[in-house]
């Protein structure tokens, strides 16, 4: 696409998200740009050229132009069903850089907010503040981010998130998941840990494994207990109901309708 654009586009929406680091459900099939009104330029050839403005600055990834975090952030919450749309805000929101994240830039709640008052419906307005309000900058992964949704949905006490568990030896853990009246930690297991290098850091799969099997030792010496649960599970509200019923998670909430 660059070595047939006339001027260098300016990456939007998925595009942009993705040069980002923010999380999509599957990968794009189309291209995403912004181009001026009255360009003349269409839909085609895997590109979808969207005519708006980009609002705030735009920056440089890697050589490519891409509008500003909060746009697509805010763009994709209007495009995604509930779970999705907080999976990228928890994104757009947390500070931490992740082993395989290409930029950190965390945004706060508040300019999120404000770039959400110019929108230009109050329906939009609406399901963005909606997502802004349930997002959790502590969120780490996408599997966590649907994992909190649909125990929302299922009507499960809200968990702690990025729980510290102390024990005899000092910092055992930081937990994904934690309901303190009951004592159980939630941990959800993304693979990626077993077998990307970013995330291995020299070790083996095998040593991961090992060292995941001494962490949850120490969690459980301090007389908590643990539920794990995999992708599959976080994706599936049935499956996630099924596995926290089984260990005893609280599920008296009101639930979450979206």
């Amino acid at each position: 696409m660059l070595r047939t654009s006339t001027n260098a586009p300016l990456f939007a929406e998925e595009s942009a998200a993705f040069l980002w680091g923010l999380p999509l459900p599957e990968t794009p099939t189309m291209v995403d740009t912004l181009v001026p009104q009255g360009s003349g330029r269409r839909t085609g050839n895997g590109v979808r050229r969207i005519v708006r403005p980009a609002v705030g600055p735009c920056v440089q990834i890697g050589g490519f132009t891409v509008t500003g975090k909060i746009q697509p952030a805010v763009e994709l919450a209007l495009r995604y069903d509930l779970p999705w749309a907080v999976a990228v805000m928890d994104r757009a929101l947390n500070a931490v850089r992740l082993p395989a994240e290409r930029r950190a830039n965390p945004v706060g709640k508040p300019e999120i907010a404000t770039y959400i008052e110019s929108l230009p419906t109050a329906r939009a307005r609406r399901k963005a503040t909606r997502v802004l309000d349930f997002a959790n900058g502590l969120a780490m992964l996408p599997g966590e981010s649907l994992s909190r949704v649909h125990m929302a949905a299922r009507g499960f006490e809200a968990p702690e998130l990025q729980y510290e568990v102390h024990d005899s030896d000092g910092h055992a853990a930081t937990v994904d998941f934690y309901w303190k009246a009951s004592g159980i930690v939630g941990e959800f297991d993304g693979l990626t840990k077993y077998l990307k290098p970013e995330y291995l850091q020299g070790r083996t799969a095998s040593q991961v494994v090992i060292d995941e099997k001494i962490r949850e030792d120490r969690i459980r010496s301090t007389g908590r207990h643990v539920v794990r649960w995999l992708w599959e599970t976080a994706v599936s509200p049935a499956a996630l109901e099924r596995c926290l019923r089984a260990a005893g998670v609280p599920q008296n909430a009101t639930p979450l309708v979206f």
